[in-house]
């Protein structure tokens, strides 16, 4: 007797091949057989009649792990058929905090919307453990955060590191490798990591790939600089072995568009050379990060308390003002095109762009981006529109690219109902079936699901996951592609996906019926020995 049967459904395994009508049964939290006809016999049986049954999906590339703590259940992430996130990135893991600048980074990490138990965790270890005794609803892969280890050596100083302060952070990224991280990860736009050298980089990535793990990076420009900062990435992967994700690939910006192509074939060329590189993407022309990231990265050295003393000063002010239109990943922005999406501090803010803001409070967009980083403590952030949907279909009919949110998650209740999040908390992975599966035709449905499952699964050498096979763990979604489709938009985002009907993870029912169980089977997949 099995403990779930699937019966009816159409199956589409993760690995591009065709689909096929058969039943799924499960025991033990894995996938006992895959055959049609199966016995009826089963603690549970699921109907999947006129559904696909496909592995659980796998975001690339998420920031849940500022949210898992608080909200393990991850509602909006299953309802989007999300079994597994892989955390830490952009260089910012919540681990390690070293004790020396411990409280100088919290004061800078610390959201009146995340109100995250800083004080469960130092050690990558201590932040694990506290994932596996919360519980949470799905798997986590962690990545330990580039900027993170240089925090936890050099505070939020712009110099460049002495020979033993990078041998320190060498020895923060080997114990984070040996607690479980599956590699690092860069946000090379963001301070203080963005003040490290690609030779300081490759001297932090050089034990990750000794260990066989990954550089997972948000470049160091996805705008003006996109060509040079796919280049030292490749670079980077072919000096320490590591193998490469390029986060969130995009040409940012009306005058970079043409730029997509070349970084594109830049990717093939390092494939064709043998080096394992790769990217992701979501299924949006906007992106989000914090209304300080338009600061000069100059303007941000020290951490919050400097930032917010050269705010106070007005010629500081006119300096960042002169960088901001000639320099930068927001070089000269398009204001009615920067949504505010949370501001605590003040909540008015919300929904409305900067060029109404500004309009409305008679200043210039710079001089109420400037008012509003004060006011709020630096508590605000933003969508930005910069892409082309030209560029975005190009991208999702490459064969390596994969999907991630860039998201922490949300829901539709608690503390994480607040504000006009970016609409990927809810639906990244719907909007690829719905818009681009069904409604364009850009990618087939089992490809898709290859780019949502398989593909990650190959990129993670998971042995035992990413594919509806017999003996592998059962993190299964049950969806309907003639309805499946996101319903978030900027201006409503806390809406949930539909067509979801069912998600498995580790052979346990957490959305059922389109319903959260509240379950809580998902894992740490952690790096071993």
């Amino acid at each position: 007797m099995f403990d779930i049967l699937i019966r009816n459904g159409v199956v589409i395994d993760g690995s591009g091949a065709p689909r096929r009508r058969a039943d799924v049964a499960i025991s033990g939290g894995r996938v006992q057989a895959v055959e049609p006809g199966l016995a009826k016999k089963a603690g549970v049986l699921i109907d999947a009649s006129n559904l696909i049954v496909a592995p659980g999906f796998v975001d690339m590339h998420s920031h849940a792990d500022r949210t898992l703590p608080i909200l393990p259940t991850a509602d909006s992430l299953a309802h989007q058929g999300i079994a597994t996130v892989v955390i830490g990135q952009c260089g910012s893991s919540p681990a390690p905090l070293s004790e020396r600048t411990r409280e100088i980074v919290l004061a800078a990490q610390r959201s009146d919307d995340l109100p995250l138990p800083w004080e469960r965790w130092s050690s990558f270890a201590s932040y694990l453990d506290t994932l596996r005794e919360v519980g949470t609803s799905i798997n986590a892969v962690p990545l330990v955060g580039q900027s993170t280890v240089r925090q936890a050596v050099m505070a939020f100083s712009a110099a460049e590191p002495t020979a033993e302060q990078v041998a320190e952070m060498q020895e923060w990224v080997r114990r984070a490798m040996d607690e479980g991280a599956v590699g690092i990860s860069t946000g090379l736009i963001y301070p203080p990591g963005s003040y490290a050298s690609t030779e300081e980089i490759i001297a932090l990535t050089k034990p990750v790939g000794e260990r066989g793990g990954y550089y997972f990076s948000h470049i160091r420009g996805e705008a003006d600089t996109l060509l040079d900062a796919v280049a030292e990435a490749i670079r980077i992967g072919r000096e320490t072995g590591a193998s490469v994700e390029i986060a969130h690939f995009k040409a940012a910006g009306r005058q970079n568009w043409g730029k997509a192509e070349q970084a594109l074939a830049l990717i093939d060329d390092a494939r064709a050379q043998g080096l394992d590189i790769s990217a992701d993407m979501y299924p949006y022309l906007a992106g989000s990060s914090s209304l300080k990231s338009m600061l000069p990265e100059w303007a941000q050295e020290g951490g919050k308390e400097a930032t917010l003393a050269r705010l106070a000063d007005i010629e500081i002010r006119r300096r960042m003002s002169r960088d901001m239109e000639r320099i930068g990943f927001f070089r000269g922005s398009e204001w009615d095109k920067v949504l505010i999406a949370t501001s605590p501090r003040n909540r008015a803010y919300e929904g409305y762009t900067v060029a109404e803001l500004a309009e409305a409070a008679g200043k210039s967009p710079h001089e109420w981006v400037f008012d509003a980083l004060q006011e709020t403590e630096l508590q605000i952030s933003m969508i930005s529109h910069y892409a082309t949907e030209e560029n975005l279909i190009r991208q999702l009919r490459v064969p390596w690219m994969m999907i991630g949110t860039d998201a922490g998650g949300a829901a539709t209740h608690g503390p994480l109902s607040q504000g006009k999040p970016h609409p990927r908390n809810y639906g990244t992975f719907p909007r690829v079936l719905g818009r681009f599966v069904r409604e364009m035709g850009i990618l087939s449905l089992e490809e898709a699901v290859r780019k949502m499952s398989g593909l990650p699964a190959q990129k993670l050498r998971w042995r035992d996951r990413g594919l509806l096979r017999p003996g592998y763990w059962a993190d299964i979604v049950i969806f309907d592609p003639d309805t499946v489709s996101d319903q978030a938009t900027y201006r409503d985002p806390h809406q949930y996906a539909v067509g979801i009907h069912h998600l498995l993870v580790n052979g346990c029912l957490v959305i059922r019926d389109g319903q959260h169980t509240g379950a809580r089977p998902g894992q740490v997949l952690a790096r071993e020995g």
